[in-house]
């Protein structure tokens, strides 16, 4: 299942400008994830984010921001991957 959602915000700023649309698919169990990869994920203290996978340990993932100034792991550590929800595909426009 795909889905579009909107960038609000800079934190991956210039990879993705804020309002800019993104096409997403839904995690299942053939969708594997690598570093480099962008994703969309839920964390219980900032709801959905969108950062890019930068290190992978076990079944934990080290995600930032390509801003200094973003909110990432760099603020609350690794995450899991029950965390992840959308693999992004590509930029729409």
């Amino acid at each position: 299942m795909f889905k579009i959602f909107k960038c609000e915000g800079n934190s991956l700023f210039p990879l993705y400008k804020d309002s800019q649309i993104i096409l997403a698919i839904k995690k299942n169990r053939f969708l594997r994830f690598k570093v480099g990869d962008v994703i969309v994920f839920f964390h219980k203290d900032y709801g959905l984010m969108i950062k890019i996978i930068k290190k992978i340990k076990d079944n934990s993932f080290y995600v930032v921001g390509t801003n200094p100034d973003s909110i990432d792991s760099r603020n609350f550590g690794y995450i899991s991957k029950n965390d992840i929800k959308y693999k992004v595909l590509f930029r729409v426009f």
